[in-house]
């Protein structure tokens, strides 16, 4: 990476806190170079300091440990008019990859002004496969070992309102090293066949045969097991030593008792697999929208989540392991994925789920008003939400983090005198595992507007 900034107000002096992020298991950075040009001299930075080079860990709040490292330098005596110079070469080759390679470059929809290049470049022999967006076709310079873009204060590209996530794809410059897609899930299947192969003497196998001895079907078996996996095993994601791609075996899994989702996916395969239970583990993506995914080059990057489907009575079923125990398996997965990769010894192509009508609505709410008294004093209300799918979910995280009187006690201090709820007397709240929906009832007195009903 090269950059050049020029100094043009005080508020871009900021330019000169410098900040880069890697993963050590993936090589070592180099910073080629850190200058300032002021005028006609040149000041090299790295004679007058050095980075600082630190594990901070910024999303241990959120039960991830990815072991990245950071490097920070505030760049001394930069002035308003100052031109900062910056070269550096990070290494992001994934340790489990080796030197199979897949990426992007890109350019924003929105970028500040200023001169950009980005530029693929490879070694003789080792040309990967390339595809360039039509936005990009024009300008892309390509030769026998690169190929390059140069912009000049490139426009801001406004995708069209709410277009599916494929028509954003804009400015991009895809390269893969796999050869399909099939490649990709022969290449990982293998990563789980080994994590979830137990030890003889694995503990496992005895928690396989007390839900084989304790449910008399292989669907109750299955939930069994699913939920050993999401109550006994906490949701921690491990990116160290090359654990962003390679899962930990199931049996280190269970001994230590926390797990990412791969992890957990190897432990439920290992369990499923000793309960006779066909099974194969799903790349998914539950950060962005997989709408397009079938028109990139293979790239294990864009899914970010590992997911079991199993065959049972002739049927498939979806597993999550991550998710907290009321969330059991269900014939279609719990988020509503468009494009899946299942992972296979003998390799299997990118999959379309169908689309499908819920069995249930998503969201209901059902008012219970007792007008007595009359209809100009306040009414005494019943009212019951009733949600399901992502929502509901989070409201479940939400309200079980307290205990039931600590969540009454909240929502009646922030209900109560408020335009709908004169008082509120009771909050009840329960997640239905059996429709998995969330259900919040909250009893009180309010003014009632006739006029809606």
């Amino acid at each position: 990476n090269a950059k050049m900034f020029r100094i043009l107000q005080p508020q871009a002096l900021q330019a000169g806190n410098i900040g880069f992020t890697w993963n050590p298991a993936a090589g070592s950075p180099q910073i080629h170079a850190l200058r300032i040009h002021r005028g006609s001299r040149v000041i090299d930075v790295l004679e007058q300091t050095s980075f600082e080079v630190l594990r901070r860990e910024d999303q241990l709040e959120m039960a991830v440990l990815d072991g990245l490292l950071t490097a920070t330098l505030q760049v001394p005596d930069l002035r308003v008019g100052d031109d900062l110079e910056i070269e550096f070469t990070l290494p992001t080759n994934d340790p489990t990859l080796g030197a199979t390679s897949s990426g992007l470059l890109a350019i924003a929809d929105a970028p500040p002004e200023g001169r950009f290049r980005i530029e693929l470049q490879w070694e003789d022999g080792q040309k990967p496969t390339t595809r360039i967006t039509d936005d990009f076709a024009e300008d892309a310079r390509m030769t026998d070992g690169a190929i390059a873009v140069s912009y000049d204060n490139p426009p801001t590209l406004i995708p069209p309102r709410d277009a599916p996530a494929r028509f954003v794809w804009n400015r991009v410059i895809e390269f893969s090293d796999f050869d399909s897609w099939s490649a990709v899930s022969r290449r990982f299947d293998s990563l789980f066949r080994d994590a979830a192969t137990l030890a003889p003497d694995s503990p496992l196998r005895e928690e396989a045969a007390i839900i084989a001895e304790t449910h008399s079907d292989d669907l109750a078996r299955a939930q069994a097991a699913l939920k050993l996996v999401q109550q006994q095993v906490r949701y921690v994601f491990v990116g160290l030593n090359g654990g962003n791609y390679t899962p930990a075996s199931a049996d280190e899994t269970w001994q230590r008792r926390y797990g990412d989702c791969k992890g957990k996916t190897a432990m439920l395969l290992a369990l499923l697999a000793e309960l006779g239970i066909e099974a194969e583990p799903v790349l998914v993506n539950n950060s962005i929208s997989s709408d397009g995914f079938d028109m990139r080059l293979p790239n294990p990057g864009l899914f970010d989540h590992v997911i079991v489907r199993a065959r049972i009575d002739g049927e498939d079923y979806w597993f999550d392991g991550t998710m907290p125990p009321v969330i059991k398996a269900a014939r279609r997965p719990f988020f509503g994925y468009k494009w899946v990769l299942p992972l296979a010894q003998a390799g299997k192509d990118i999959e379309r789920l169908p689309d499908r009508p819920f069995d249930l609505p998503q969201e209901m709410g059902m008012m219970e008003i007792d007008a007595r008294a009359g209809f100009d004093e306040p009414a005494r209300v019943v009212y019951t939400t009733v949600t399901r799918g992502g929502a509901a979910l989070q409201e479940y995280l939400q309200f079980t983090s307290v205990s039931a009187s600590q969540l009454e006690s909240a929502l009646i201090g922030q209900l109560s005198g408020s335009p709908t709820w004169d008082e509120v007397e009771k909050v009840d709240y329960r997640f239905d595992r059996e429709t998995q929906a969330s259900i919040l009832t909250i009893t009180g007195t309010g003014p009632v507007d006739w006029e809606d009903y």
